[in-house]
């Protein structure tokens, strides 16, 4: 009970003798008191003088601000910030090589997901910025690091004869212009071998039967045929610019011949290349 009405005490000389606030020490020095009492003391003062400050504001009349609607923010500018702006390289459609998936949709293509081996986060674009009616399809990959490295065209189904005359015709077409605008042209033909039963007639009048083997060239009579079942393959290599593109002449089981055009940019496996022996 003394205690509590020492502590009283010491309040109320604080809040009737505003120099003893700052005599405090001198106070303190004069009597005999234990540390633990002395800093109780300062806190319950601390806190009622706070009190009377925060009393004083409360009794203020508010003051009134006066906003001129005339008055012009200004935001200092940092002339010498450096702003960064990603620049991405153009790709074929109008996309953008190594771009992300956001940027691509920010373009308005729309994508839709799909699954191609060794090749994930893939998905089928439409709405591109610079279509072509050759193609019926084009898919893109992001890869792992979320970055535009590769661009898939697949031509439209043709109706085509057994020499698949029109798919060399429209393979032809696109070779040249990947010749001229990648350069380093690369053809590879896998012809068909073909058992063919050759007759000898002997001077007496006897007929004997081989097998003779004919390797079947492109545009003759069956290629078409042969493209279906896989026994022969025609596809051309184009590189420039860090950019390789495969251009391939295929027919699928209906009997339709069409074209690939595989765009890769070779710049992605530098960058995967560097991650790798950074991690490492």
């Amino acid at each position: 009970m003394k205690k509590h009405l020492f502590y009283i005490f010491i309040l109320l000389l604080a809040s009737s003798e505003p120099t003893l606030v700052s005599a405090q020490n001198d106070f303190f020095d004069d009597l005999v008191m234990t540390d633990e009492i002395k800093q109780q003391a300062q806190e319950d003062i601390g806190r009622m003088e706070g009190q009377l400050k925060a009393g004083e504001i409360l009794d203020q009349k508010p003051i009134k601000l006066r906003i001129d609607e005339n008055a012009k923010i200004q935001v200092k500018e940092d002339k010498n910030k450096e702003v960064i702006t990603q620049v991405y390289e153009i790709a074929p459609f109008g996309l953008k090589w190594l771009a992300p998936k956001s940027e691509i949709e920010y373009m308005k293509v729309i994508l839709t997901k799909t699954n191609v081996k060794d090749s994930p986060n893939s998905y089928m674009a439409t709405n591109l910025p610079k279509p072509l009616t050759a193609f019926r399809e084009v898919l893109v990959s992001f890869g792992n690091t979320d970055a535009l490295w590769r661009i898939a065209a697949y031509g439209n189904l043709i109706e085509d004869d057994s020499n698949a005359s029109k798919g060399l015709e429209e393979y032809q077409k696109f070779y040249d212009i990947l010749k001229d605008k990648y350069g380093n042209p690369q053809e590879f033909f896998t012809p068909a071998v073909m058992n063919v039963d050759e007759e000898k007639k002997a001077e007496d009048g006897t007929v004997s039967h081989s097998i003779k083997q004919v390797l079947l060239e492109k545009g003759s009579d069956g290629f078409k045929e042969k493209l279906m079942s896989g026994e022969s393959t025609l596809f051309s290599t184009f590189e420039g610019d860090h950019i390789g593109v495969t251009l391939a002449l295929l027919a699928n089981a209906d009997g339709y011949t069409y074209i690939i055009i595989d765009y890769k940019n070779l710049k992605m496996q530098d960058i995967e290349l560097k991650e790798m022996y950074d991690a490492l």
